[in-house]
């Protein structure tokens, strides 16, 4: 059984590598995170929307508390699903965004180990 040398050398140009792709792995790690965070956001916009479709079949006029920031405004449950809805647009658009730039970073962590392998 081969002993492992324990004085390996390391290049500082490698090194340099092995830095960039840790900090890449991270981000990624970070990027992952929050896209797991936005599709949940997805998942509950859609039950919200399902939620608002059977309220409005049970009650014709009844306004439905929507929440804006800190604040709560009542609205129709038409208008509420029109809410709902640019909300979804807005949070898909940014899942859009998040995996452009785990893309991106798989690419440059690609690239680094080809050149560290």
């Amino acid at each position: 059984m081969a002993v492992p040398d324990k004085d390996v050398n390391i290049s500082l140009e490698d090194q340099k590598m092995i830095n960039k792709f840790a900090r890449h792995n991270q981000r990624m790690e970070e990027l992952k995170d929050e896209l797991k965070m936005k599709e949940n956001e997805i998942i509950t916009l859609n039950d919200a929307n399902n939620d608002v479709e059977e309220f409005a079949l049970v009650n014709d006029d009844e306004k439905i508390p929507f929440q804006i920031g800190e604040i709560f405004i009542h609205e129709t449950p038409e208008e509420v699903q029109v809410l709902i809805e640019k909300k979804k647009v807005e949070v898909e658009a940014e899942v859009k965004s998040i995996k452009a730039k785990v893309d991106s970073v798989k690419g440059v962590m690609t690239d680094l180990k080809t050149h560290l392998y």
